[in-house]
């Protein structure tokens, strides 16, 4: 029984420090992740002087590895969204995005660039961001600007 009791205890004691270690490597991992991965994302375009709500929207946008940056909406008028996202620190990233703008018809109206600045959370599963575009014709002029916020959560 007591050599029973030895063994027991000599495997808590080598397994229990790899099972704690793996859970720590594991929080570890998910605080590395970062900003890489897929979200849904909840965007309000807002008055920038004010922040008063103008409308909404959605998106999906998949922050790829090495910076790479690409997104839909749900709105028909525009094209996917290619860009880039880059780490400032900490839990602090920002993204610089670009899609082809369509008239109700069908034709090409212009391009719209989206310059974010992203705070992630401390679990890495959400994010609000803070973001300026301009609109710019088919002849690549810049029409108007405006200011947009957005809350993200992860998916996989």
């Amino acid at each position: 029984m007591e050599n029973r009791f030895r063994k027991a205890v000599l495997a808590a004691a080598i397994f229990l420090p790899a099972l704690s270690g793996a859970a720590a490597q594991e929080q570890r991992g998910q605080e590395q992740r970062g900003i890489e991965g897929n979200w849904d994302v909840r965007i309000t375009i807002v008055q920038c002087d004010t922040s008063q709500p103008i409308l909404t929207g959605r998106a999906i946008l998949m922050f790829g590895e090495g910076g790479s940056l690409t997104g839909i909406t749900d709105n028909f008028l525009h094209s996917a969204q290619l860009g880039t996202w880059r780490h400032v620190r900490g839990q602090n990233y920002t993204l610089v995005g670009r899609f082809f703008v369509f008239n109700a018809d069908g034709s090409f109206a212009g391009t719209q660039e989206t310059t974010a600045a992203i705070e992630l959370s401390t679990n890495a599963n959400e994010y609000t961001d803070t973001a300026t575009f301009e609109l710019f014709n088919a002849s690549d002029q810049v029409i108007s600007s405006g200011c947009a916020i957005a809350t993200a959560t992860r998916f996989e």
